[in-house]
């Protein structure tokens, strides 16, 4: 099937070619490298045709297969995702979700590396106001109790392994960390989970996951929490250019602190459509409830969110993300007597470029707004944010 593959995707190279004169050059010098097996030489001409030409499916079709043949396959399928979004004929959309099955039949293992630099405005996201109301009675705030900022660095990395079983059955176990350090020890976070457990690839395209996972939380360098719990997915291309993910979770968290264990159930929801091949657009949300016997601690979040993504001609890659959540308590905060309501909204940009690379990395630049509004006036905050980082997925 592979080699079909190969021969079917170099075909589509070869009989759609329309690239512009100024292309004409690099587009024939790397299709000679690919029909002689030398993929590393024609990679770099390919990406650079795509940076130039992001719409155009030709070059895109190209640049896959040769990611594809070094066993790059997390962007090979991010290419052929994007790509599903151009005007394909029948027979080409087919060969798409074709080659998208064999990637995810293949792939052993695959991993996500990052680390960035975060100055904000608010790091701690705590109220700007100096004095409180509690009881007609008015409280100074200290100053560890108000808003400042502070710089944090921010390294995430992921590490999974799914063996075929059968040829529609794969095991999977994935190790996953977030660490968050600063200067100020309070403001430390970090987190790491590990899953196991099986996934199955339906004869129509869908893709059925579950399993166990645990999990480890430290606040300020200190043990606070564990998890337990199940989770499962779903995930299936619909249509000819959109693609459905949705989510299960449910998990128990104990704590080293003086809080009883709660109780989590989560539901989450995704669907992405790509649109003439150089641009994504996304929609995606959650709902969460939470329960234990502190009922000022516990209740219901839900949150949704829109994205966007557009490749410039040239290489200029940008990205917006708009999210608002909503946060219900059950019980009335001990300190004001009410029931605590939150919403949040927050809007992310992310800008990078394809041609710029640190060694295998890929800088990135992200700018934010955070923006907290709650009938405790503790939890009332605004927050600023730029990060710059490097970022591999393998």
């Amino acid at each position: 099937m592979r080699q079909t593959i190969y021969l079917l995707l170099l075909g589509l190279g070869l009989v759609l070619i329309r690239p512009q004169m100024a292309n004409a050059n690099e587009w024939a010098q790397a299709i000679e490298f690919a029909q002689t097996g030398q993929t590393e030489a024609a990679l770099p001409l390919l990406e650079r045709l795509v940076s130039a030409n992001p719409n155009n499916k030709e070059y895109r079709f190209e640049l896959a297969l040769a990611l594809y043949r070094l066993g790059k396959n997390f962007r090979a399928k991010w290419h052929l995702e994007q790509v599903r979004g151009a005007n394909l004929t029948p027979n080409e959309r087919a060969l798409v979700e074709r080659f998208l099955a064999d990637i995810a039949a293949r792939s052993v293992w695959s991993g996500t590396f990052s680390i960035a630099f975060k100055p904000e405005s608010n790091a701690a996201r705590k109220t700007e106001a100096e004095t409180v109301n509690i009881g007609g009675l008015e409280f100074q705030l200290n100053a560890d109790s108000r808003a400042k900022p502070g710089t944090s660095v921010l390294l995430t990395s992921g590490l999974g392994f799914s063996p075929r079983l059968t040829d529609r059955i794969k095991a999977s176990f994935a190790v996953q960390t977030n660490v968050r350090f600063n200067e100020d020890r309070s403001l430390r976070d970090d987190q790491g989970t590990v899953r196991a457990g099986l996934s199955y690839a339906a004869n129509d395209g869908s893709n059925y996951s579950g399993g166990l996972y645990f999990g480890r939380r430290w606040l300020a360098a200190t043990p606070y929490s564990s998890a337990t719990g199940l989770w499962a997915d779903y995930s299936r291309l619909i249509g000819p250019q959109g693609r459905l993910d949705l989510g299960w979770d449910i998990s128990n968290t104990s704590y080293r602190a003086a809080l009883p264990d709660s109780q989590r159930h989560l539901v989450t929801a995704g669907f992405s459509h790509a649109i003439d091949g150089n641009a994504r657009i996304g929609l995606s949300g959650f709902l969460e409830s939470t329960r234990g016997s502190f009922s000022n601690l516990v209740g219901n979040r839900a949150a949704i969110s829109v994205s966007g993504l557009y490749a410039w001609d040239g290489g200029f890659m940008t990205s917006l993300r708009f999210t608002h959540q909503i946060d219900r308590r059950k019980g009335a905060d001990p300190i004001f007597g009410i029931v605590r309501h939150d919403e949040m909204t927050s809007l992310e940009v992310n800008l990078y470029h394809r041609n710029f690379r640190f060694e295998s990395f890929a800088p990135t630049l992200a700018l934010g707004i955070e923006n907290n509004r709650s009938n405790l006036p503790l939890a009332v905050f605004d927050n600023r944010y730029i990060s710059f980082g490097l970022t591999r997925d393998f």
